[in-house]
């Protein structure tokens, strides 16, 4: 099957309408002819969802204008229940019961055969830590091929204990089968041949809820988890002949933890720090996971020993200026005639000197007698460029 015959555009106006204006990102397979398409930060942010940019989810395709062939078929975008209102959320939902499945919170993982050969490929990546050792893991228990049914991708939540988001799986480290994916229509296997392809593989899946809709949605507000912290439920509606209807259904705890897991970044606990935010600080330390606290831990102690190390050169060197300028001030003031603007002028000359010009904006503050721990932690905060959230969610 076609992805571009399947979406009703050209490669050229696919490429026009989706890559050019930011919505899906390309990504090329470092050896073999395959692209991957994923959604983009942007789709994400302005919410820009159709039915293209819903299949855009980690597809794997082959490369080329000519190309397109669909290779592998992971998961289309689905949404959270009761939120995002608009195309393929909550504006329709079947009336029967869903089947509820446990959300299982690793990564998702898709299963892609090159020339006979099985890898696995993250959500955006074919060569992403989650891809390699997910890869790796697949060639330990399965050799060069998983034998999936012709025409069906498998697609897997990875659970590594080094790359965990929320929830904790304690030393759990493996694939969970989550889907056999009809490349064509989407149609996925029903629950109960899903469950002896896995048996029959020796593959673990999520747990299947054995309770209502309402009863789902009631539990995710208590925060009642059977076995320490969850994330949620999938409710699946199958559908025979094409893609299920998926939404999502999560914890409030679970959702208060990832917003801070994936949200709070190097420079967001800088900031936190510099104006003293104590309580926003204990929630982190205290009210986290424990890996998020290590996390926010590490930062604190590297920002706070470079506080501690500028503030330290700046007194030695403000000191040493002092010293060096005692005896022009001290004659000065025995002349009666003080010039305290020769004075500055001297302390500006040393301050601005090429060994301090790094702390001049600290040394001026001190001689102003201003607060000086506002202009150290602007200082301060150059550590944090470049520094990401403990978890990308767009890329897990």
């Amino acid at each position: 099957m076609n992805f571009y015959t399947q979406i009703g555009l050209t490669h050229k106006e696919f490429t026009e309408r989706y890559e050019n204006t930011g919505l899906v990102e390309r990504r090329h397979h470092h050896e073999f002819p395959l692209d991957i398409l994923h959604y983009s930060r942007k789709c994400v942010r302005e919410n820009i969802w159709d039915a293209v940019t819903g299949k855009c989810r980690g597809i794997i395709i082959t490369r080329g204008a000519d190309g397109g062939e669909i290779v592998s078929r992971p998961f289309e975008k689905f949404h959270n229940y009761g939120a995002e209102p608009g195309w393929g959320a909550t504006t329709f939902i079947p009336s029967i019961e869903p089947v509820i499945w446990e959300k299982m919170d690793g990564f998702m993982c898709t299963l892609y055969t090159w020339e006979g050969v099985d890898y696995i490929a993250s959500k955006g990546s074919f060569d992403s830590i989650h891809a390699k050792w997910a890869t790796a893991w697949l060639r330990r228990y399965f050799g060069k091929s998983l034998e999936v049914p012709a025409g069906y991708t498998a697609v897997f939540e990875g659970l590594h204990c080094d790359l965990r988001i929320v929830v904790g799986y304690g030393l759990r480290q493996e694939l969970v089968l989550l889907a056999l994916i009809n490349k064509e229509t989407g149609e996925e296997f029903t629950p109960g041949a899903l469950f002896t392809w896995a048996d029959s593989r020796g593959l673990s899946m999520p747990r299947l809820g054995r309770q209502t809709l309402d009863c789902a949605v009631k539990r995710t507000l208590t925060n009642e988890f059977e076995d320490g912290l969850e994330e949620g439920y999938v409710l699946t509606w199958y559908q025979n002949g094409k893609p299920p209807f998926r939404l999502k259904l999560k914890f409030i705890e679970y959702l208060r933890l990832h917003r801070m897991v994936t949200g709070v970044s190097p420079k967001r606990i800088w900031e936190v720090l510099a104006t003293n935010q104590s309580t926003e600080l204990n929630e982190y330390l205290e009210q986290s996971t424990p890996w998020f606290s290590a996390f926010v831990q590490k930062w604190m102690k590297a920002l706070n020993a470079e506080y501690r190390r500028i503030e330290g050169e700046a007194n030695k060197r403000f000191d040493y200026t002092v010293t060096g300028l005692r005896t022009e001030f001290q004659d000065m003031l025995g002349s009666g005639q003080p010039n305290f603007t020769a004075l500055r002028k001297a302390y500006a000359l040393s301050f601005t000197a090429e060994e301090n010009k790094p702390y001049s904006g600290v040394l001026f503050a001190m001689l102003d007698g201003k607060d000086v721990k506002p202009v150290i932690w602007k200082l301060v905060r150059r550590m944090t460029h470049g520094g990401n959230p403990m978890v990308d969610a767009h890329n897990t």
